[in-house]
C-alpha cells in the first residue's frame, strides 16, 4: 500500500484487518465473511421493522403527497416528473417514487408504499455494519448496526414513506465507499462514493451532497491527503451523471420540464425560510431520538478525548456528526427528522465505546442499565396505571397490554445481557439489549401508535362513504391540506389537484366535484357555485364534498 493510506498506527484499532506473521494483512477471513454477514443484518433489519407496516392507514400530508405521485405515475405511466393528479410536480425528485412504483406495479397500498423506506433502512445498517467493520472490528460494526436498528427515531422513519430514510441510505453508502477507498484505494471504491452522492441528490435534492463535506472533514482531521486523491474523479463524475442521466431524458419527454425546473428555486427558498423547530428542542430530539444509546456517548467522548491520534472510525463518525449539526442547524431550518442522517455516526461512536478495549468502564456500563431498568419501570408501570404519551403532537393512551410487553421484554433481555455483559461478551450483551428495544418499539408502534391514529383518522371508512355519492369516473379536485389530500388518495376516481394559490378562482375547466376543508368551501362556495353533497370530520377540521353544477 502506499505511504499515503489512513494512519493505523494504536492498539488493534482496526484488528478485523490485524497483519498476519508474515507482514502481509490478514484481511481474507474477514473479508470473505463480511459480505454474507452484512446480508444477514439487512435480512434482521428488515423483520425489525416490517411487522405490521401496512397497518396503519395514510393520514399524514406527507405520505400522501409521496402516495399521490406513485399513483400518477402508476395511471399515466409517464415517469419522468414527479407529479401529482393535475400535473402539479411535487417537491421531491423522483427516486423514492420510482421505487414505491416498481413495488406497487399495478395500484398503491401501504406496504408498497412504505417498503422502500424499510428497505433503506435494512441497507444502512448493514452499510453500518460495514463501515464499522472496515475502521474498527466487525464487533464494532455488528454494535452499531443492532443500536441504529433499535434507536427509535431510525426505527420511527423506516416505517414512513418518505425520502428521508432513503436519503441515510445514500449517504451511508457513499462513505462506505469514501471509507474503502481511504484505506485501499481503487477507483472501484471511488465510484461508490459518487453513486452515493447521485443517488441521494435523485432523493433528496442538495441534501444529497452531504457525504462532500463529510469526506472533506475526515480526511482534513486525519491529516491523510492521498497521493492517489485523482481515483476519486470518476467517482465524482458519477455523481453528477446521475441525475443528469434523469434530467436529460426528462428534458426531451416532458413537455413541463421548464415549469419543474423553475419550481425549483422557490421550493428550496421556502425550505431556506419556513419556520422551524427550536435548536433545543431538535437537539432534544435526537437525543431522544436514540435512546438508550445516547447514555453511552458522554463514555465515548471521554476515550476518545484521551486517544491520539483519533481512530478513524471516529474520524468519520465525527465529521459526519458535526457536518448534519452544521447544516441543519446553521443553513436549512431545523425539523426532528432532518437530523435522521447522523443517526448511523451516533451509533458507530457508542459501538466503538462500549466495545473498546475489550471492556466497557463502568461509567459506560452504569448509565445503560440505568436507562434500561428506567424503561423497564416505566413499561411495567403501564402495565398497571394509565400513561399518556404524545405522538407528533397528539397525545394517547399507552395500552396496559403494551406496557406489559415492552416491560417483561426488556426486564427478561435485560437481565440475560446483564450476565453476559459481567462474563465479557459484550456483543451479544448489546445485541440482546437491542432486541428488547426493537420489541417495544413494535409493540409501541403496532399495539398503541397505529390504532390511536387510524381511530383519529378513519381515512378508508370516510372514503367509503364519500364514493358512495360520487358517480363512477367522475373527476374530483382537491387541495392540498391537511386531510384532504389523504382522502384523495383513497378516492378510486380520477383526481385533479387544485393550485392552492387560485383557489378563489374557480378552476377551469371545473371538475364535477371538489373536496375541500370547510374554511376553503366557505369562502369559494358562492362564486363557485357549490352545492354540499357531504362532509367527514376530523379532529376539529371538517371536509366538504360539493358538486360544481358542471
Amino acid at each position: 500500500m502506499p505511504a499515503t493510506r489512513v494512519t493505523r498506527n494504536d492498539e488493534d484499532e482496526l484488528d478485523g484487518r490485524r497483519r498476519g506473521s508474515s507482514g502481509a494483512p490478514a484481511t481474507a477471513p474477514i473479508l470473505s465473511r463480511s459480505g454474507l454477514v452484512a446480508a444477514a443484518v439487512f435480512v434482521a433489519a428488515l423483520a425489525a421493522v416490517l411487522p405490521w407496516i401496512g397497518r396503519q392507514e395514510i393520514w399524514s400530508k406527507d405520505e400522501a403527497r409521496t402516495a399521490l405521485v406513485v399513483r400518477e405515475m402508476l395511471e399515466s405511466r409517464d415517469w419522468s416528473l414527479p407529479r401529482v393528479p393535475g400535473g402539479i410536480h411535487s417537491r421531491k425528485p423522483p427516486l423514492y417514487h420510482w421505487l414505491a412504483a416498481l413495488v406497487a406495479r399495478r395500484a398503491v397500498d401501504e406496504v408498497a408504499l412504505r417498503l422502500p423506506a424499510a428497505a433503506a433502512a435494512a441497507g444502512t445498517a448493514s452499510l453500518t455494519f460495514l463501515i464499522g467493520g472496515n475502521l474498527a472490528t466487525p464487533a464494532v460494526g455488528l454494535a452499531a448496526a443492532a443500536m441504529l436498528t433499535a434507536s427509535p427515531i431510525f426505527f420511527e422513519w423506516a416505517r414512513i414513506a418518505r425520502m428521508e430514510t432513503l436519503l441515510v441510505f445514500c449517504i451511508t453508502l457513499s462513505l462506505l465507499g469514501l471509507t474503502r477507498w481511504a484505506l485501499a484505494g481503487g477507483r472501484g471504491n471511488g465510484l461508490v462514493f459518487g453513486l452515493g452522492i447521485g443517488m441521494g441528490v435523485l432523493a433528496k435534492g442538495p441534501a444529497g451532497f452531504l457525504p462532500l463535506p463529510i469526506a472533506a472533514l475526515t480526511l482534513l482531521v486525519l491529516r491523510s491527503w492521498p497521493a492517489r486523491l485523482r481515483e476519486l474523479w470518476p467517482g465524482l463524475a458519477l455523481a453528477a451523471a446521475v441525475p443528469v442521466a434523469w434530467l436529460a431524458p426528462a428534458a426531451l419527454a416532458a413537455p413541463d420540464f421548464g415549469q419543474y425546473i423553475r419550481s425549483v428555486g422557490p421550493t428550496l427558498a421556502n425550505e431556506l425560510a419556513r419556520p422551524s423547530s427550536p435548536v433545543a428542542t431538535a437537539l432534544a430530539v435526537m437525543v431522544v431520538g436514540c435512546f438508550p444509546w445516547t447514555v453511552l456517548l458522554p463514555g465515548s467522548f471521554a476515550l476518545l478525548a484521551r486517544r491520539r491520534p483519533l481512530p478513524p472510525l471516529a474520524a468519520l463518525s465525527l465529521a459526519w456528526l458535526v457536518v448534519v449539526l452544521v447544516v441543519f442547524l446553521g443553513v436549512i431550518s431545523p425539523r426532528a427528522v432532518y437530523f435522521l442522517p447522523a443517526s448511523p455516526a451516533l451509533a458507530l461512536l457508542a459501538a466503538w465505546g462500549w466495545l473498546a478495549d475489550g471492556s466497557p468502564r463502568r461509567w459506560m456500563a452504569w448509565p445503560l442499565g440505568l436507562a434500561v431498568a428506567a424503561a423497564v419501570a416505566t413499561g411495567l408501570a403501564a402495565a398497571v396505571w394509565p400513561l399518556r404519551l404524545t405522538s407528533h403532537g397528539d397525545p394517547f393512551e399507552l395500552p396496559r397490554f403494551v406496557g406489559l410487553v415492552s416491560g417483561s421484554a426488556l426486564l427478561a433481555l435485560g437481565l440475560v445481557a446483564l450476565v453476559l455483559g459481567r462474563r465479557g461478551r459484550l456483543l451479544t450483551a448489546v445485541v440482546l439489549l437491542a432486541a428488547a428495544v426493537v420489541v417495544t418499539l413494535v409493540a409501541l408502534d403496532a399495539g398503541a401508535r397505529t390504532p390511536f391514529y387510524n381511530r383519529l383518522y378513519p381515512i378508508r371508512a370516510s372514503v367509503e362513504r364519500l364514493e358512495r355519492r360520487i358517480p363512477p369516473g367522475a373527476e374530483v379536485g382537491y387541495t392540498e391540506g391537511q386531510r384532504d389530500t389523504a382522502l384523495a388518495v383513497n378516492l378510486s376516481r380520477p383526481l385533479r389537484q387544485l393550485p392552492a394559490l387560485e383557489i378563489r378562482e374557480p378552476p377551469r375547466p371545473a371538475p364535477p366535484y371538489v373536496l375541500l376543508p370547510e374554511r376553503e368551501f366557505l369562502a369559494v362556495h358562492e362564486s363557485w357555485g357549490l352545492r354540499r353533497v357531504d362532509d367527514v370530520y376530523f379532529r376539529k377540521v371538517r371536509y366538504i364534498l360539493a358538486a360544481t353544477g358542471r
